[in-house]
């Protein structure tokens, strides 16, 4: 056996029977004639359906192998080599000039197979093929007369991918398992340019969750819904800069998700652990000073192989089990049935008040989770048609902390959401260079918020029935008495189609078409009892009722919004320089309609065009999109990229109050939706530079600007009445500028580093869309900005740093640390002297230590693995929230002013709010089985 070195791949070389030369150029001939025969049969075909066939959007899901077959003594090229990926039925054939591709492979690891009469076999190992990208294997052959011997020629991936024409990161399933991360909202948020879900400076719904090509974002709120665990992605693509025209509906960032496919064997693993909160702040959080070994838990599993009995047909299915009690603690002082303090006097005229405090003093968990889910997938392949089906579902229960429910804390909500999402697609590759993809998706996302499932529950109590009759003061019994219903269906069809028409273009074309079903219904418990009144307090006794349907807290809506779009992108390949370029075509169809006359939304008779009512037009949007790169070398390479994009706002502000309630108010309380927004509109550029330092260390340095227009916003309207309401309409603008420098230390020799720096300045004239909102419901009102100012979000430098020590199974230690500096936020007018400065302020940095360690033992054809996984290693007290007065969590300056408490606590008790802070030391161990 011969080792050699090679570029791009791991080669082995066996030899084929030989033929004479007369013979290999007569078979040569031949081959030249098909291919090229080939390429004319598909070629027009192919531009028929760009020009006729409707056009679709459909992300990518897989990538490329391509690259050049020589004749190792004379650099000639060998035409009609047969190029062939292992275990697959994708291969290809060389054309004149000894290139090849093929196209269509799903990212993962493969064996590339290499054979040509007269010339030894070559088996290409370790080829990584990645989304969306093109991996090249070039290889040179020899002739030779000596059969079996074999050649051996080891290949490094290369440290820049000189097809990248913007800012991506490719996650595969092997690097998820050396860190401690276990969703893919955990991995996003350690991507550069990523701070808590904002991407490059974007609101948070601004950007586009994929499942195997398909949206899985919720189109109420532009949310990403379901929950992926780590186990089921097999490769995962974070777009931070700009993305090619087959992406829409975002704006800042693409998550494209890949999932796993069955294996050709059995394979399973089991997975469990245990936890518990560990944290020496008791001050700040009650009750998570000791060790409970049943707070957290987690069990889940999952299984691959062939179906038996159908040839061809293969399985994936997982399952998991999750729940924790959370870090966040009440203490039952008070039950739902108590009520406020009630004022006596006694014969001299002095006051004082009487308590009512029944409970038991118990902690109480405010934050606990509860989350059911299943993947599974169903792949089939004949000939040149793959089938597959896959099905995500999960099934959430969980509270979100209240601190004025603290002292009461049985008295907060449930919420309940249940995820389906169900996709069959079907793939037809007829060559290796062409390939079409039909989706099919239904998607369903439904949520319940209440306190009791029975509306009527004799367990209601008026929710005033607590509330706090003084300053800095828990409520002192009630409950929170509103409900909500809503569900957003989706029925998705997808059709793309890709192909290779030379070696320099690949041509892509896609339409899509999205029926969605948006329903929701919202209601508060209301007093029916008008007259009898509790002869001790004087307050209305309660009888549990709702306003009519239709009323004002009690509303629902069912809408269904239609969305289509097309596009075509052609990627442009030479030495030189590689181009993306493309445009697309978005279109909606809010199908809704609103008053003609806004400032008679009541419809009052006594005004013209009363209860005339306004169709929201279809919006068209045309987005141009362009990336170049440009490699200088085989270790450096400059790319820009360019692009507009566009994205609808969500649906819950479109629809909101629907029927435009306004009733007679003496303040700016009532806001509605306008279902004839115009889409949010970005113009994004970049500038990047990847380059190679040293064996297995690159960098890559990024500039970007974005210029954000048509945000949501909300304009005042005064009714004919007089009564003041808010409407959303286009009005907020943001722009946003910086730079990303990383540093990338592959894994190998028992480690691997990541280290990436974000700067950046995020500036618009709101973060909330309902800023203006509530600017006008002060008194004077708050003028609206009328020059940028600093995002909430707004975080000047992010550090992220990942570093992987040990030995692939063996054992492995992952670190993840993150620094950033702190965030704006506006100070308190009597500490400014008076004039407002908002997010003039900057609360304290963060820092954060997360870990994963594990070692794995063999037996037989067993593997177990211990772990433990940490979160928040060192302790660390970040402050998320901060006193508007003090710039520090749970410091308040002016508590002097606070006046009279009228109840049990103390204004310290009340000022330590535990969800100021993040969350404390968590640590988990498991154990995992892999058969």
């Amino acid at each position: 056996m011969v080792s050699a070195k090679c570029t791009s791949c791991d080669v082995h070389l066996v030899s084929l029977h030989q033929y004479n030369e007369r013979d290999i150029s007569t078979e040569r001939n031949a081959l030249m004639v098909k291919i090229k025969s080939v390429q004319r049969g598909w070629l027009k075909p192919v531009l028929f359906a760009i020009l006729l066939m409707p056009w679709i959007a459909l992300a990518g899901t897989t990538g490329k192998i391509a690259g050049r077959i020589l004749d190792a003594a004379t650099n000639e090229p060998l035409i009609g080599a047969n190029v062939v990926v292992q275990n697959t039925t994708l291969g290809s054939v060389t054309d004149i000039d000894g290139y090849y591709s093929i196209n269509n492979i799903m990212p993962g690891r493969y064996s590339v197979v290499i054979s040509f009469l007269g010339y030894r076999k070559v088996t290409v190992t370790g080829v990584v093929v990645k989304i969306d990208l093109t991996t090249n294997v070039d290889t040179k052959l020899q002739s030779e007369a000596i059969l079996g011997e074999e050649v051996v020629i080891r290949a490094e991936r290369p440290i820049v991918q000189k097809d990248l024409t913007s800012s991506s990161v490719t996650i595969s399933s092997d690097d998820l398992k050396r860190i401690p991360t276990e969703n893919i909202g955990q991995v996003v948020n350690l991507q550069a340019g990523v701070v808590s879900g904002h991407f490059r400076g974007g609101r948070t719904n601004e950007v586009s969750y994929l499942i195997d090509g398909v949206s899985v974002v919720d189109p109420f709120n532009g949310q990403l819904s379901v929950e992926i665990d780590n186990s089921s992605i097999r490769e995962m693509e974070v777009i931070s800069g700009t993305f090619n025209a087959e992406y829409g509906q975002a704006m800042s960032g693409v998550v494209n998700v890949v999932t796993q496919e069955g294996s050709p064997q059995y394979h399973g693993s089991i997975s469990m652990y245990t936890g518990d909160y560990l944290t020496s702040h008791s001050n700040v959080f009650p009750n998570v000073d000791r060790l409970s070994s049943l707070r957290t838990k987690n069990v889940q599993g999952n299984l691959s192989g062939p179906v038996p009995f159908i040839n061809g047909l293969t399985f994936y299915a997982t399952g998991r089990y999750f729940y924790d009690n959370g870090y966040l603690y009440g203490t039952r002082v008070y039950r739902v049935t108590d009520r406020k303090p009630v004022e006596v006097k006694d014969p001299a005229g002095n006051s004082f008040y009487i308590m009512f405090a029944s409970g038991d003093s118990a902690y109480v968990p405010m934050n606990p989770s509860k989350r059911y889910s299943a993947n599974g997938k169903l792949t089939y392949s004949v000939g040149d048609l793959k089938f597959s089906y896959s099905l995500f579902w999960d099934d959430n229960w969980n509270k979100y902390y209240d601190h004025s429910y603290a002292w009461t804390p049985d008295g907060i909500m449930n919420h309940y959401r249940t995820n389906l999402v169900q996709s069959f697609q079907i793939t037809h590759a007829p060559s290796a260079n062409t390939y079409q993809t039909f989706k099919f998706s239904y998607n369903k996302f439904d949520y319940k918020g209440y306190l009791y499932e029975n509306p009527y529950d004799t367990n209601y109590v008026d929710p005033d029935q607590g509330a706090p009759i003084s300053n800095y003061t828990f409520r002192s019994g009630g409950n929170q008495g509103d409900r909500y219903d809503r569900y957003s269906n989706s029925m998705i069809a997808q059709w793309s189609l890709s192909s290779q028409i030379s070696r320099r273009h690949k041509i892509s074309v896609g339409v899509d078409a999205k029926q969605h079903e948006i329903y929701n219904h919202s209601m508060g418990i209301l007093n029916q009892n008008t007259v009898d009144s509790d002869p001790f307090t004087g307050a209305l006794l309660f009888v549990l009722g709702y306003p009519n349907p239709g009323a004002p807290n009690n509303q629902s809506y069912l809408k269904r919004p239609f969305e289509s779009s097309a596009y075509i992108q052609d990627k442009i390949e030479y030495d030189i320089m590689i181009i993306n370029a493309g445009v697309r075509v978005d279109h909606f169809a809010p199908n809704a309609s609103y008053p003609l006359d806004l400032r008679n939304p009541s419809r009052d008779t006594n005004f013209v065009n009363h209860g005339v009512m306004k169709k929201a037009v279809d919006k068209i949007q045309i987005s141009p999109r362009l990336g170049i790169s440009f490699p200088i070398t085989d270790q450096g390479i400059i790319h820009f990229s360019y692009g507009h994009f566009f994205q609808i706002p969500s649906f819950e502000n479109l629809y909101y109050n629907a029927d435009y309630l306004i009733t007679q108010s003496s303040s700016l309380s009532q806001r509605v939706g306008n279902p004839d927004l115009e889409p949010q509109r970005t113009v994004m550029y970049e500038l990047g530079l990847q380059q190679v330092l040293f064996t297995n260390i690159g960098t890559e340095f990024t500039v970007y600007y974005r210029d954000i227009r048509n945000l949501l916003g909300v304009e005042i309207i005064n009714t004919y009445q007089g009564i003041k309401y808010a409407r959303f309409i286009n009005r907020d603008y943001a722009n946003v500028k910086g730079f990303i420098l990383s540093l990338d230390k592959r894994f190998a020799d028992y480690y691997g580093i990541r280290l990436d720096y974000t700067f950046q300045l995020a500036r618009g004239n709101a973060s909330d869309p309902l800023s203006a909102y509530y600017n006008n419901q002060s008194d004077p009102p708050v003028e609206t900005n009328k020059k940028t100012v600093p995002l909430d979000w707004d975080q000047r430098s992010t550090l992220n740093l990942s570093v992987t020590v040990g030995n692939p199974g063996s054992w492995n230690v992952g670190l993840i640390m993150q620094y950033g500096s702190g965030w704006p936020y506006s100070e308190d007018v009597r500490v400014s002297n008076g004039v407002r400065f908002e997010n003039g302020g900057i609360k304290p940095s963060t820092f954060n230590v997360d870990m994963r360690a594990e070692k794995t033992f063999s037996f037989n054809q067993l593997n177990f693995t211990v772990f433990a996984l940490v979160y928040n290693l060192l302790d660390a007290k970040n402050e998320w929230s901060v006193n508007s007065a003090s710039g520090r969590a749970n410091i308040d300056l002016f508590t002097s002013e606070a006046g009279r408490l009228v109840g049990l606590n103390t204004i310290e008790q009340y000022v330590n709010n535990p969800s100021s802070f993040s969350p404390p030391r968590q640590l988990r161990l498991g154990i995992t089985l892999d058969f």
